[in-house]
């Protein structure tokens, strides 16, 4: 279902006055102690629960009159409750972003939040924040402002909530455990080398880690406040040996200063926390805290990738590791669809390939009926550096090159133009297309980039630069892009409508396709209702059986 957009408070907004500074906003920042102020944001970070996809009102209203004086609480909770317009106030994005200011400018004295009235002036802080994460999206123009607003949104989307961080660790553990190849390159193996901790026992905590904090809320803090801390306590309920313990907190934790290392090497501007994302738990001193849930989950998923790609020591290998990483992850799109089809609404054809040579086509095809849908997965990582960066420049080229040339939309244009051709069609084996007259090419992603807001819009435009729909014989579609949580979403509907129809319906609603495929009202959906995807919550169920007999093992008897 569509989600609510809101525009949220700032400072130079409720004060009538011009935006602050950097230098403004991180001298006002600095009169604060570092670990309060990050520990207060974390938990407030926590307690909205907006990281999963919803944020506690609740929360966000006792937050705001503790924060704010009555007068201006007031005003805020009126912006917020209007129905028409709803307004908002603290968000992930600026909560993250004043734990990495905080990081860099507070030091160990100075105001303690925790036992001021209204936070001793820190909810202005924040909303000093808000006015440094301010959008402009209308310059540029055509690809170039398509561009602007990817690079923009990203960062947005990431900290709305768009994505189930649980999806994240689940989805890593298929791949790497059901999926991947590691005859020639074993990559659990070197992940345990280089980190001193099993692959399993690595996702199990994990997975521990993130259900303590999908579970923790205001009132569980109220009642008791160490409840937001992983503390030795917590750690003993965990059978597994306490130096793989320790290995996965090495890992996976950092304290101020090495956090405040991992900024300087390199900061690609305000809503980059690719230190957080490497370091999702914060230590202060014995005890240790989530800084945010969904880098936790992150972490999980592609943590192990970088690992490993970090520990190889040659071109020859590291290009192998995203072989096998890529091949997985097409491997487990196709065993979702396969397992998701009932081979009435949707006939699922994996891995096709031409008569006579063999060459593949794409990943998948599906016919609904007299449509065709020709489906390409890419396991492709992208790099902060494109992502969190401010050179458009850079963020093209990793898109051209790991969706659009050779593979991906090009591959799709390609193949389709030789399946369609009017003057010399080539036989798919197995596959008769005879009866087709409407073709979709979809494109999905396993990171979160393809259903970043204006993304399709870009891919979509691409794959029209470089397809001949002259040379064809049949209708095709403009591209749809799809993340991997859309698809893990999209396949519990797939018993009860076709793929094309969700397609068409998503596209009917959306013709310039600027938006992402469950942002958008689909009339399929909503008649259908509510639905989960059997495949995945058979891995998901897997999956918790994994965990649990890793950590908490039973003493063996004697």
């Amino acid at each position: 279902m569509p989600l609510t957009i809101a525009n949220y408070y700032t400072y130079s907004e409720l004060a009538r006055t011009e935006r602050p500074t950097i230098e403004e906003f991180r001298a006002d920042l600095a009169k604060f102690r570092r670990n309060e102020v990050v520990y207060l944001c974390s938990v407030i970070n926590c307690a909205l629960q907006n990281w999963h996809g919803k944020t506690d009102r609740e929360a966000q209203d006792q937050l705001i009159r503790e924060s704010l004086s009555s007068q201006l609480a007031d005003y805020v909770l009126a912006g917020m409750h209007d129905g028409e317009n709803p307004r908002g106030l603290y968000h992930r994005q600026q909560l993250l972003l004043v734990c990495k200011e905080a990081i860099r400018v507070c030091g160990e004295k100075g105001l303690n939040p925790l036992e001021l009235p209204f936070w001793g002036g820190l909810g202005l802080v924040l909303l000093k924040a808000n006015d440094l994460l301010y959008k402009k999206l209308t310059h540029g123009h055509g690809a170039d402002q398509i561009l602007n607003v990817i690079s923009e949104m990203i960062p947005v989307a990431e900290a709305s909530g768009f994505h189930n961080p649980a999806n994240k660790i689940v989805r890593s553990y298929a791949m790497l455990s059901r999926f991947l190849d590691s005859r020639d390159l074993d990559l659990p193996k070197i992940f345990e080398s280089a980190t001193a901790i099993p692959l399993r026992s690595f996702q199990a905590l994990s997975y521990a880690t993130h259900l303590k904090y999908f579970e923790f809320s205001r009132e569980s803090y109220r009642s008791d406040p160490t409840s937001f801390l992983l503390n030795a306590d917590w750690f003993r309920q965990i059978t597994l040996p306490r130096r793989m313990v320790e290995s996965f907190l090495a890992n996976t934790s950092g304290d101020a200063v090495q956090l405040l290392d991992c900024e300087e090497q390199r900061d690609r501007g305000v809503v980059d926390f690719s230190c957080f994302r490497n370091l999702p738990l914060f230590r202060d001193g014995d005890v240790f805290f989530v800084l945010d849930v969904a880098f936790l989950a992150e972490k999980a998923e592609t943590g192990p990738f970088w690992r490993v790609l970090n520990a190889l020591s040659t071109p020859r290998e590291k290009n192998l590791a995203h072989v096998l990483w890529g091949a997985a992850f097409e491997k487990y799109i196709n065993w979702l669809i396969a397992e998701s089809v009932d081979q009435k609404y949707n006939l699922h054809f994996p891995n096709p390939r031409f008569v006579g040579t063999l060459e593949e086509v794409c990943d998948a095809i599906i016919l609904c009926g007299e449509c065709a849908i020709f489906i390409e997965a890419k396991g492709s990582t992208f790099t902060a550096d494109s992502k969190y960066g401010t050179d458009l420049v850079q963020l093209q080229a990793e898109i051209e090159d790991k969706l659009v040339k050779k593979k991906g939309v090009g591959q799709l244009a390609s193949k389709i133009e030789r399946v369609f051709s009017r003057k010399s069609p080539e036989a798919v084996d197995g596959v008769d297309l005879s009866h087709i007259t409407k073709v979709f090419p979809v494109l999905v992603t396993r990171d979160d980039i393809g259903s970043a807001l204006a993304m399709n819009m870009y891919l979509a435009l691409r794959f029209k630069d470089v397809f001949s729909s002259k040379s064809v014989s049949k209708i095709v579609t403009p591209l749809f892009s799809l993340s991997a949580q859309d698809i893990e979403k999209i396949c519990g509907y797939l018993k009860d409508a076709s793929l094309a129809d969700l397609l068409e319906a998503r596209y009917k609603n959306d013709p310039v396709l600027k938006s992402s495929f469950w942002l958008v009202a689909n009339p399929v959906i909503e008649r259908i209702g509510s639905r989960q995807c059997g495949a995945f919550t058979e891995i998901l169920r897997e999956f918790g059986k994994m965990v649990e007999s890793e950590l908490f093992k039973k003493p063996e008897s004697s």
